[in-house]
């Protein structure tokens, strides 16, 4: 088993972690204008460590993601519900204000990239499950994936992720009954 390292997007987030962890492997980003030093310094890291990617529910959380998940190989997912890390006075989101509960239940389903998908997801399942192209998808995608543990989604995210993640067919229907 490779040692792993959390990516998380600040100091805070990353104290935050280190109080419930204290040894954990912490890299911080500085926000979303992730430092060249800090993806070189995952790069390096990719070829001995996993990678997990815990980052705020927000647009500039997701956009980290995305930027991270194309430059590491050994990459691994953690999501936090956006409901549960806002802050006090709700003007603020991050991992940093999310209970020790919460952060470790968004732990316990790391979710790993599957660089050669075996999920039978289509665009045309999605529409056709009201997933996407429906008045009511919106609702039904945010069911599906706090169910699922894979992050607020739209209608891309949506089919990219469960492809990422090799979830197929059975197991949406499944959660929408």
């Amino acid at each position: 088993m490779r040692p792993k390292v959390f990516v998380v997007e600040g100091r805070n987030d990353a104290n935050r972690l280190k109080r419930i962890f204290p040894d954990v492997a912490v890299v911080t980003t500085n926000g979303s204008a992730i430092n060249i030093e800090a993806v070189e310094l995952l790069k390096e890291l990719d070829a001995t460590h996993d990678i997990i990617l815990f980052l705020d529910p927000d647009h500039a959380g997701e956009r980290i993601r995305r930027l991270l998940s194309k430059q590491v190989k050994n990459i691994y997912h953690a999501f936090l519900d956006k409901e549960v890390a806002y802050s006090k006075n709700r003007k603020k989101i991050g991992i940093e204000h999310a209970s020790e509960k919460d952060i470790l239940e968004a732990l316990k389903d790391i979710k790993i990239v599957s660089h050669e998908s075996k999920s039978d997801i289509t665009h045309t399942f999605l529409y056709d499950m009201r997933l996407t192209g429906n008045k009511d998808s919106k609702s039904l995608r945010e069911k599906l994936s706090k169910d699922l543990k894979i992050g607020y989604v739209n209608g891309k995210t949506l089919y990219h992720r469960l492809r990422m993640f090799d979830i197929c067919q059975k197991e949406v229907i499944e959660v929408l009954k």
